[in-house]
C-alpha cells in the first residue's frame, strides 16, 4: 500500500495530541509527593489540586501512555514504513535516527534521578517512589531495558518503562515492513498477539497491541483518502471516533480499556489526521506542546524530586502538594525547561550524532560488495 502524498511534512494535529499525552502523565503522576516507600501514605484523591476539573486526568491520565504507542504506531507507519519495504531506509540508518532521538536525554535524565536520589534517601529511609536504584537495574536503564521482564521493579526514572518497550516496538516495526505489502497482515497478527498478552504482560502487550493498531489506524486513513478523498475520509474518521467515545462515555457502565486501545484511540488518530491532511496549518500554533512532549515526559520526574527535596528542606509537608499553586509553580518551571532541554540539548545532540554516525553508516555501505 503506497500512501497517497501528505499535503505537508508535519500533522500538527498528532504533534499537539502527542504533547497533551505527556503532560496528562503529569498529572496521573501527581500522586507520587504523597508516596512513603513505593505506595502512596494518607493519600486523598480528591484533595489534589483542581481535581473537579482535572478528574479524567488524575483517574485515567495513566492511559496516555497507551495512546502515546498508538500515535507512535501511526507516524511509523506513515513516515518510515515504505521506505523500509522498499530498501530505500537502512538498518543502519533507522537505528542511527531513533538512537540520536531517544538516547542523549535519557542518559541525561537518568544520571539526574540518580544523583537526586542519593540525596533523597540520605534524608529518608527510603528512595522517592521508585525503589530499585542499584547496580543491576542501572545496568538496565543504560541498555534502555528496564522493562523487558528482566527488572526486578520499578527503577531510576522509570517513565522511561514507556521508552524501553518503544525500542522492541522499533524492532518489530522494522522487520514487519520488510515484508513488503505483506505488512499489514502481520501488523493486524502482532496487535492480536498484543491483546492476548495483555493485562499479563501488560508492558509488552500493551506496547503491541496499540503501536500496530495506530499502524493499522493509518493504513485504513489511506485507503479512505484513496477511495473517498480527504473531506469524505474526515467526515467518517470523524463518524467513528464520535460514535467511539461517545458508546465509552455515555453508554459503557466503566472505562473499557480495550475498548479504548482498540477502537478510541486509534479512531482519534485517524480523525485528527485526516484533518491534518485535509488543512495542513491546522493546530501549528499549539504544535509547540508535542515538541517539547519527550523532554516534559523524562524530566518531570526528576524535577518532582528536585521539588520533594526543596520543600522538605524549608519545612513543608507533603500535604502543600494539594495547593493549587504549588502545581501552577511545577508547570511554570516544567513547560520552559523542557523548552530549553528540547532547543538546545536534545536538537544540537540529536543532529550532531545523525551528521556523525549517518556519514558512516553511508561510507560503511559504500565499501560492501555489490
Amino acid at each position: 500500500m503506497i500512501a497517497p502524498a501528505a499535503p505537508a511534512d508535519r500533522l500538527y494535529t498528532l504533534d499537539t495530541l502527542r504533547g497533551i499525552a505527556a503532560l496528562s502523565v503529569v498529572f496521573w503522576h501527581w500522586q507520587h509527593f504523597f508516596y512513603v516507600g513505593d505506595s502512596p501514605a494518607g493519600f486523598d484523591p480528591a484533595r489534589q489540586p483542581f481535581f473537579t476539573a482535572l478528574t479524567p486526568l488524575y483517574q485515567y491520565g495513566g492511559l496516555a501512555v497507551q495512546l502515546f504507542f498508538s500515535i507512535s504506531g501511526f507516524v511509523f507507519f506513515w513516515l518510515f514504513s515504505n521506505a523500509i519495504a522498499s530498501r530505500q531506509t537502512t538498518l543502519g540508518r533507522f537505528a542511527v535516527d531513533r538512537f540520536s532521538r531517544l538516547y542523549p536525554l535519557h542518559l541525561l535524565s537518568f544520571a539526574l534521578v540518580a544523583g537526586l536520589q542519593f540525596i533523597y534517601t540520605a534524608y529518608n529511609s527510603n528512595a522517592f517512589v521508585y525503589q530499585y536504584n542499584d547496580g543491576y537495574h542501572a545496568l538496565l536503564n543504560l541498555l534502555l531495558a528496564p522493562a523487558w521482564g528482566f527488572e526486578k521493579g520499578w527503577s531510576y526514572n522509570a517513565p522511561i518503562w514507556s521508552v524501553s518497550i518503544e525500542v522492541l516496538l522499533y524492532a518489530s516495526f522494522f522487520v514487519i515492513c520488510l515484508a513488503g505489502r505483506w505488512r499489514w497482515l502481520y501488523a493486524a497478527a502482532v496487535a492480536c498477539l498484543g491483546l492476548l498478552l495483555y493485562p499479563g504482560s501488560y508492558k509488552i502487550g500493551s506496547g503491541l497491541l496499540c503501536f500496530y493498531m495506530g499502524g493499522l489506524a493509518y493504513a485504513l486513513l489511506v485507503h479512505l483518502r484513496r477511495r473517498a478523498g480527504s473531506a469524505m475520509a474526515l467526515v467518517i474518521t470523524t463518524g467513528i471516533a464520535t460514535a467511539a467515545w461517545v458508546y465509552q462515555i455515555h453508554v459503557a457502565p466503566s472505562v473499557n480499556v480495550y475498548l479504548v486501545m482498540c477502537l478510541c484511540f486509534p479512531a482519534t488518530l485517524a480523525m485528527l489526521a485526516a484533518a491534518g491532511m485535509h488543512r495542513p496549518a491546522l493546530m501549528r500554533s499549539t504544535a509547540w506542546v508535542g515538541d517539547i512532549s519527550y523532554a516534559s515526559y523524562l524530566l518531570h520526574f526528576p524535577l518532582q524530586l528536585v521539588f520533594a527535596l526543596v520543600l522538605d528542606s524549608l519545612g513543608f509537608v507533603r500535604e502543600v502538594f494539594y495547593q493549587p499553586w504549588i502545581m501552577l509553580l511545577f508547570f511554570a518551571v516544567l513547560v520552559p525547561l523542557s523548552l530549553a532541554c528540547h532547543r538546545w540539548f536534545e536538537r544540537p545532540v540529536q543532529r550532531y550524532l545523525r551528521a556523525r554516525w549517518l556519514a558512516g553508516v553511508s561510507q560503511a555501505s559504500k565499501q560492501m560488495p555489490a
